[in-house]
């Protein structure tokens, strides 16, 4: 008897695996098994998606002709507080590409962040303020919002109060 012969037919191994994928004492953890890889392999999966965008951002960024553009530019320096995808992967190589400087807060410290004293005045602002629909809090929001941020003394104070500046 040669190996041709004790070979099954691809029909007969296709039942054999069906069998055993199927079998009573495993057929939820089968079902489970397959729907994720199906999932994973979906062309809608959004984890796929992002892998692929993020790829795609960084090869972009590497393009020879670009890198020698940003490396003629002095480096930026941004401040950031310490939320988890401010420390991402792609984040960090997107940095050391384009001469991002990133400067992170202390932890838990709101105080530390400018941005926080515009969301505080705005939102005390429009506590005092009437509005009917959602189109007038939005052009409420707005005008705050630039009024603030316009506002040099704004950040001149938090920049002397923090920094000594």
């Amino acid at each position: 008897m040669n190996l041709h012969q004790n070979q099954l037919s691809t029909k007969d191994l296709i039942n054999k695996i069906n069998d055993e994928l199927y079998n009573e004492n495993s057929k939820q953890k089968s079902i489970e098994k397959i729907q994720k890889i199906c999932k994973k392999e979906d062309i809608h999966n959004t984890q796929k998606i992002a892998n692929l965008q993020r790829e795609i951002i960084v090869n972009n960024l590497q393009n020879t002709e670009i890198k020698d553009l940003l490396s003629k530019e002095k480096p930026i320096y941004l401040i950031l507080d310490n939320a988890k995808i401010h420390h991402a992967k792609i984040i960090e190589k997107v940095c050391d590409i384009l001469n991002l400087k990133l400067i992170f807060l202390e932890p838990y410290c709101p105080d530390l962040n400018p941005i926080e004293d515009v969301w505080r005045t705005i939102k005390r602002k429009i506590y005092n303020s009437n509005y009917k629909t959602l189109d007038e809090l939005i052009d409420i929001f707005k005008r705050l919002f630039y009024e603030i941020v316009d506002n040099t003394t704004f950040y001149e104070n938090w920049l002397s109060e923090y920094f000594m500046v």
